[in-house]
Parts: C-alpha cells; sequence; structure tokens
C-alpha cells in the first residue's frame, strides 16, 4: 500500500509551524511575540489543527489579510512578504534588477496568512480553494520552500501530477533560502519535496525516475521509511510488468 500523503501533509505543517506548540518554520518564537499579526496567524493555525478550521478561516486568518490588504493593495510598489533577510534581499534584488521597480519587503505574516487559509482548505479536501490561497502566498514570497511545497502537494491531491511535479522540482533550491529553518527542518522539507517528485513520476508511469527521487531523500535522510516503502511499492509495479 502507498504511503498516505495527507499524513506526511499533517506532519510536516506541523513541523513547519514554530513557537509554543506547532512551530511556523520561518517565524521564530520572539518574532512572534513581537508581531501580532503572526501571532494572529499561529491563532489561527492551532484551530486548524483543533479541527474549528472554517472558523479559523473566516476569523484571524482573514482578519490578517484584510489588514494588509487594505493597506498595499493599491501600492505602486511590488510587495513582498519575506520571512528573513535572505528572502528579503533577494526578493528587493531581483526586483530592482529584473521588474525594475521599487519594491518592499514586509515580514512574514501576510504571506503566512495565506498559506494558512491555503492549509486549512486542505485539511477539508477543498483542493482547489488551497491552491488559490497558496498562489496568493506565493506572489507574495515566490521562493519560499514551505509554500510552494504546499502549492505542488494541493496540485498533486487534484491528480495533476506534471504540474505538482515541476513546482516540486524548483523546491530544493529554495530549502537554503529558509535561514532560520534549523538544519533537521531544512532537511525535512527538501526530503518532502523528492517524495513529492516520486511519487508524481511514479503517477505519470516513469517508474526508474520516480525511485531516483526517492533515492535523493534516502541520501539525506537514511532509512526514510516514507522513501523505502515507496520504492517497494514501485518494485511491485514493475515486478507486475514482467
Amino acid at each position: 500500500m502507498r504511503t498516505s500523503l495527507r499524513a506526511i501533509h499533517f506532519f510536516l505543517a506541523c513541523i513547519a509551524l514554530v513557537a509554543t506548540g506547532c512551530a511556523m518554520g520561518p517565524a521564530r518564537a520572539d518574532d512572534a511575540k513581537a508581531d501580532p499579526d503572526l501571532m494572529e496567524v499561529l491563532k489561527g493555525v492551532r484551530m486548524v489543527q483543533s479541527g474549528q478550521i472554517q472558523a479559523a478561516i473566516d476569523g484571524p486568518l482573514t482578519d490578517v489579510v484584510d489588514r494588509y490588504t487594505t493597506k498595499y493593495a493599491h501600492s505602486d510598489k511590488r510587495i513582498y512578504s519575506a520571512r528573513g533577510p535572505m528572502q528579503s534581499m533577494l526578493y528587493l534584488a531581483r526586483a530592482a534588477n529584473a521588474e525594475k521597480r521599487s519594491a518592499i519587503a514586509l515580514g512574514p505574516a501576510w504571506g503566512m496568512a495565506y498559506w494558512a487559509r491555503g492549509y486549512a482548505y486542505a485539511e477539508m479536501a477543498r483542493y482547489p480553494e488551497a491552491e488559490g490561497e497558496l498562489r496568493k502566498a506565493v506572489v507574495l514570497s515566490p521562493s519560499d520552500a514551505q509554500y510552494q511545497n504546499e502549492l505542488a502537494y494541493a496540485l498533486q491531491a487534484q491528480h495533476r501530477f506534471a504540474d505538482s511535479l515541476a513546482i516540486y522540482e524548483q523546491v530544493p533550491g529554495m530549502v537554503p533560502l529558509m535561514d532560520d529553518w534549523p538544519d533537521s527542518l531544512k532537511n525535512e522539507y527538501l526530503c518532502k519535496a523528492y517524495r513529492g517528485q516520486g511519487y508524481d513520476l511514479a503517477e505519470l508511469g516513469r517508474f526508474d525516475d520516480a525511485a531516483k527521487a526517492y533515492g535523493e531523500c534516502l541520501k539525506i535522510i537514511p532509512d526514510e521509511p516514507k522513501s523505502k516503502g515507496e520504492l517497494a511499492w514501485i518494485a511491485e509495479q514493475k515486478a507486475k510488468k514482467h
């Protein structure tokens, strides 16, 4: 039997949240306490995880989104919502050099509120709505490994495997930009990206490429059980063809 994507998704959403309890990967505990918007996002995520999913979307998460939208919707500047210094510098340089426009790099709360709404919709298996929210998060923070991983998952859950694969393939290059994540969390997200690639490739019938993707995860986390289980499943499928 194949690994449950839902279980993987929930587990990584939990380890990527920070502060007290489940964490918000990019926000350190002190940052969250100092930023009331981040605290409100954290409240919303905890509500989702306690089963108050629609209330979290309609309440704290939308409150944060609405505050930022009201303030910045008509700005002539390119607005980013960055998680740390490395992302901020990248986005400001990108705007100046590639887009030739002024930009503002805000803190992470706005992007994380969209991410959290996407996560909430995914928890209700409302994947098209999850995709819409996550695409808004990605506009605000294009090189965010967590947002892109979550978006790829939402596409995968809709059986849009080629679209999902294209995003998962980009994520390993984004993980180093998560400069306040511990190495253990970076490794988890690298593995999630490779597992996502493997799953999509297997669904597309590219079993050899899928096995290589799972092998990349095992290089990072030896004996990682989900990848080993998927490799066993691939071997079974290939054996059936002979």
